[in-house]
């Protein structure tokens, strides 16, 4: 296991065939939803993939595609906060080169322009990035940030509306599952927190 990080500044091509291209205008098939108890179902429209965290708990939701694993890929997504009581205490983005629940990658943005990568082994997380402020996102209710990540081998690159916010070198995860993910929400708040998946685009040498 290994990690390191390099600041970036400007996005870079990536030339490798399109393997998924998603509009969550209707329910895809071979995808599967994994959420706490009280989450309550996914809609699709608005239009994309709609994910409410209820108020009143800590909650998690993320919505798995099962038909293939990748190892190289490039996944971006537009993540849109729909609703949400100040501060949101929620977010979402995408986890990836996912083994399970337990074991994976996760990439998160929030509603305040505030981004977090972290490496989940065994249940346990550690913040290869820990909360970080990035002037290429956009913050509050009702804006939408354009979230990207290239891996390839032990390198995983972070884009945010076609900026490069940061390069990460980390060989723990090789392949596996990407999935969208939105968490958070407060016991202490009956507010729930709403938010959006457009326009999927993964890419991968594999094809």
């Amino acid at each position: 296991m290994s990690d390191s990080v390099e600041n970036g500044a400007t996005n870079d091509a990536v030339a490798w065939p399109t393997v998924l291209e998603e509009a969550f205008k209707a329910e895809p098939a071979g995808w599967s939803f994994a959420a706490t108890s009280r989450t309550p179902p996914l809609r699709f429209d608005a239009p994309g993939l709609v994910v409410t965290l209820p108020g009143g708990e800590t909650s998690v939701a993320a919505y798995w595609f099962e038909k293939q694993q990748f190892a190289d890929f490039s996944v971006s997504v537009t993540v849109a906060l729909l609703s949400a009581q100040e501060p949101t205490q929620s977010y979402a983005g995408i986890s990836f080169r996912a083994k399970s629940d337990k074991d994976n990658y996760r990439v998160f943005i929030d509603g305040e322009g505030y981004y977090r990568l972290t490496r989940r082994v065994a249940n346990t997380s550690t913040a290869l990035i820990d909360w970080t402020r990035h002037e290429a996102l956009k913050a509050g209710v009702g804006e939408e940030n354009r979230l990207r990540v290239v891996a390839t081998g032990g390198e995983i690159i972070l884009y945010a509306n076609d900026v490069r916010l940061i390069t990460v070198t980390d060989d723990t995860f090789s392949a596996g599952h990407i999935a969208l993910q939105a968490q958070g929400g407060s016991a202490e708040s009956e507010s729930a927190t709403v938010f959006a998946f457009r326009n999927l685009e993964i890419a991968s040498p594999q094809g």
